[in-house]
């Protein structure tokens, strides 16, 4: 990974965005980016190892995330473990969505009508100038 920081300037850039391609089975699936370097989740992802407000230690930290679909059927979308079909929502084939408001991309998890991929980016902006 590529070095942020700028020596004569003392800048660290903080706002580091990233790409992922997820596996999506018919079975709810936690979206991880655990291919990050530095970032490795504590358990398997599975709605059973999270509860509400208490994540994993990895994933890609963020602000929002956008999905599109790309497996062959619909999408649904839940997240901060509000899994009922209430809460889901629904994205066709070929559409996508920004989800804000995260802090995490594991705050995001996704069920498939037919299994698929699924890709998504990562974006993280601080409103704090220096840290």
């Amino acid at each position: 990974m590529a070095d942020n920081t700028q020596p004569t300037s003392g800048y660290v850039n903080y706002n580091l965005c990233r790409s992922f391609n997820q596996h999506i089975t018919t079975a709810l699936t936690m979206l991880t980016g655990a291919s990050t370097p530095g970032f490795v989740l504590s358990a398997a992802p599975s709605s059973t190892v999270r509860s509400h407000g208490a994540f994993l230690t990895g994933g890609m930290p963020c602000s929002e995330v956008i999905v599109i679909n790309k497996t062959a059927g619909d999408l649904t979308l839940f997240d901060n473990d509000y899994t009922d079909a209430l809460n889901g929502l629904l994205i066709s084939t070929g559409e996508s969505v920004v989800l804000r408001g995260l802090t995490n991309v594991a705050q995001v998890s996704a069920v498939a009508a037919s299994a698929g991929s699924i890709y998504f980016r990562t974006q993280f902006f601080s409103s704090n100038p220096s840290r």
